[in-house]
């Protein structure tokens, strides 16, 4: 005997939903659910955006120290 498929769901604020739930859903909320996971995406794009300048800053950084600029870091004597 062949097992049924499961319909694949989404999680919504902690709560199961298939897509047949969401077709229900009053175009307000769908309006809503698209506005949320655009927003989810800003935000991982932004926290991607931010490491990577967070990084190049430091890189520019350690090109001016090693252009004898600003104060070495704190070496340790070996």
């Amino acid at each position: 005997m062949a097992k049924k498929k499961e319909e694949p769901k989404v999680n919504i604020l902690g709560k199961e939903y298939t897509q047949k739930d969401i077709d229900a859903m009053s175009p307000e909320a769908k309006s809503m659910l698209q506005h949320r996971q655009d927003l989810i995406n800003k935000i991982e794009r932004a926290t991607f955006n931010l490491v990577q300048m967070q990084f190049g800053l430091r890189a520019f950084e350690d090109g001016l120290r090693e252009q004898g600029l600003g104060e070495k870091p704190n070496q340790e004597t070996k």
